[in-house]
């Protein structure tokens, strides 16, 4: 179902959504990775106290370039890139099974991704299997045309008109509600349309140049192709002027509008909602959350004030741009082009398998994942994650204890939520039931709409039932991790519990800097700017006193200004929109620090490589952001994500914590003969004074 753009969520902690990985058990990647600190990937050229970052990982970042078919190269990527290999493996094994059992995993994985990979077949097809969609899209002769055929393109997959889906309501989290918002822009966000800098206007000239190439591949001569292109752009931009920024959408109370159905009806007179009911064979609801009102009642008058041509070429335009890398090489070099060597810069495409594995892996995740973690998990791996998380709740309340800002009263409070937060680890207790969903070997395009038609039921079908509080948001084979503040939850699939973030065989201190402070970021974004505005349940309610909030938020306010004042390929971090991303990084390395000091104390580690256990604690951070990032990516991203740069994300957090200070001052014990510690002094690129560091946890 097509998600209504309301806040974050989950709240991820990689820069971008990665959708492969390898597992706990890494028994090859083992072979590979040392778990000492391995100093053959520091730059000794660097000074730390100027730049920890480059330190720890200049030589590294020398030796990895980028791919060409990819945007950045780091941690997260070659965690990535291994599981590919092990995925496809699964895959092909699969898709070569003559004698799988119809509506089996394995029949239903193989045949999607052996459609995949069948280029003759895509080649021979072009754009053929959307000839039924173009034809109905054509045959819109009124109103209610219009708002059929949207609700339908809603339904299948393309992102038309406005977001709609089923989610918890905010304030009853035990329930689940229809929530309508923003969408229907092919940038998505407003910022790409309505920006004036030079990158903007460049990506919106690219853009143009896009839907040209698309509506020739339509059949359009090319006079008509661009001025329909400049249509496409006209028609986003107005949308656009009434949507929310990304900042804004950091506002939750501001997109919790509750209301009944009838007062959707009244504000959007000329949105057909009886009929989008009818095509989706919903019920009657009494009750709707309009994320962002003002984008409804815009969509409504241009429902009106555009003609129906306007909106025909408009959803032709979304079905193609959705659909085109499924459609042979001519239409997936077309999307490449923009949405990877534009916006992204990168010059070269990702082999077939690898994009059909991944096409796999985000479609039918935890199908996939079930034959994944069938080969590739470890028990132990899991046990000791368990045993990190729960030492490492530990050390946060020992924090908010000790915290002079905060009342008892919230206090009380804020220890209910850790002790109610629900732990997900490695993959779900319960599979998400796939039977209903048929996979064929007919088309990529036509299994792609079969299962946004499944998922769409599906998650129709949750409504005016209880919330499933033990469902997943992200495969097993996933690297990433999320805390979902209306679950109250904290997830880590399988595929993060592995080098550089955690090895079962190495000492605390390295995975306490890495694992651990992963789990310490999830954690505290329970208690980030947004986070902090749900309770134990996950109901958005206010918990904390007006005292103990001023002074959280002015404490925010120290880690925004911070950022704000970050610059990199001459643009600054917006510290408004990465607050989140930055607490949870700050809020989860003090905790994950003060867990580790814990242990130490039940199983001391003496000076390992020359360092001590603090001080491997730090580098461990630092090498789980090392990042190689093309720059037009980067600046997209700077724009677009709520996560900082990677050289900001590590550095940013250690400037603040005076462990940090402490662990490498040419004072400690035991140093290595080739580094002698440093003593971080004014003017150094990692001191920060007391009164400008950030202390919250």
């Amino acid at each position: 179902m097509k998600k209504a753009f309301f806040y974050s969520s989950t709240l991820c902690l990689a820069l971008s959504s990665i959708l492969l990985s390898t597992s706990c058990n890494h028994t090859d990647d083992a072979a590979k990775y040392k778990g000492e600190v391995d100093k053959a990937n520091f730059d000794t050229t660097v000074k730390p106290q100027d730049d920890f970052y480059h330190y720890v990982n200049g030589t590294w970042l020398k030796n990895n370039p980028i791919p060409a078919s990819e945007p950045a190269w780091g941690s997260f990527n070659v965690v990535n890139d291994s599981v590919t290999m092990r995925l496809r493996k699964i895959l092909e094994q699969a898709a070569a099974n003559k004698q799988a059992q119809p509506g089996s995993i394995e029949q239903k994985v193989g045949d999607l991704y052996a459609c995949m990979m069948d280029s003759v077949q895509l080649n021979k097809l072009g754009i053929t299997p959307l000839n039924d969609e173009f034809a109905k899209i054509n045959a819109i002769s009124d109103n209610k045309g219009l708002w059929t055929e949207a609700a339908r393109l809603m339904m299948i997959g393309p992102d038309v008109m406005f977001g709609f889906g089923v989610e918890q309501d905010s304030k009853i989290s035990s329930k689940e509600v229809c929530v309508v918002g923003q969408g229907g822009m092919t940038l998505g966000a407003k910022e790409y349309y309505l920006n004036d800098n030079p990158m903007m206007q460049h990506i919106r000239e690219k853009f143009v140049e896009y839907a040209t190439r698309l509506f020739e591949q339509m059949n359009e001569s090319s006079e008509m192709a661009e001025k329909d292109a400049h249509k496409i752009l006209d028609i986003e931009t107005e949308m656009a002027k009434s949507s929310m920024s990304r900042v804004e959408l950091r506002n939750i109370e501001a997109q919790y509008n509750k209301m009944p159905l009838a007062s959707l009806v009244n504000m959007s007179t000329n949105v057909d909602w009886a009929t989008c009911m009818q095509v989706w064979g919903m019920k009657a609801i009494d009750t709707v959350i309009v994320a962002q009102p003002d984008f409804v009642k815009q969509i409504s008058e241009m429902s009106k004030s555009l003609s129906l041509d306007d909106w025909k070429t408009y959803l032709r335009f979304h079905l193609l741009s959705s659909e085109a890398s499924k459609l042979g090489d001519t239409l997936t070099k077309i999307n490449f082009d923009f949405w990877q060597r534009t916006l992204q810069g990168v010059t070269e495409m990702q082999p077939r398998w690898k994009r059909s594995v991944q096409g796999t892996s985000r479609a039918l995740g935890q199908l996939l994942g079930q034959l994944y973690v069938k080969q590739y998990f470890s028990p132990e791996a899991k046990a000791k994650v368990q045993e990190m998380v729960t030492n490492i709740i530990a050390a946060y309340k020992d924090r908010i204890n000790s915290v002079t800002w905060m009342s008892p009263e919230t206090k009380k409070y804020a220890f209910q939520k850790l002790d109610k937060i629900m732990l997900k680890l490695c993959y779900p207790d319960k599979w998400k039931d796939y039977s209903a969903l048929e996979i064929k070997r007919d088309s990529w395009v036509q299994n792609s709409f079969r299962i946004n038609q499944f998922e769409f039921n599906y998650d129709l079908n949750k409504l005016g039932k209880p919330v499933d509080r033990t469902e997943w948001g992200m495969s097993p084979q996933t690297v990433n991790a999320y805390y979902n503040p209306s679950m109250n939850e904290i997830v880590f699939p399988a595929a993060i519990m592995q080098p550089p973030f955690f090895d079962i065989n190495r000492d605390d201190a390295m995975n306490y800097g890495a694992m651990g402070a992963v789990i310490g970021h999830e954690l505290t974004h329970g208690f980030d700017d947004q986070g902090a505005q749900f309770d134990a349940e996950g109901n958005l309610h206010k918990w904390w006193t007006n005292d103990d909030s001023a002074h959280y938020y002015g404490k925010l306010q120290v880690l925004i200004h911070q950022f704000d004042n970050y610059e990199i390929d001459s643009m600054h971090v917006n510290g408004h929109l990465t607050i989140g991303e930055n607490t949870a990084d700050l809020g989860g390395l003090t905790i994950a620090y003060h867990a580790m000091e814990t242990a130490l104390k039940q199983h001391p580690e003496g000076v390992v490589d020359g360092f001590t256990p603090e001080q491997r604690f730090f580098i461990a951070w630092a090498q789980a952001w090392r990042d190689n990032i093309r720059p037009d990516y980067q600046r997209q991203l700077i724009t677009t994500n709520p996560h900082s740069p990677a050289i900001f994300r590590a550095n940013g957090p250690l400037s603040n914590m005076q462990e940090f200070y402490k662990a490498f001052s040419v004072k400690s014990n035991e140093r290595d003969k080739e580094f002698r510690g440093f003593d971080l002094k004014p003017g150094d690129g990692m001191y920060r004074s007391d009164t400008t560091r950030a202390v919250i946890w």
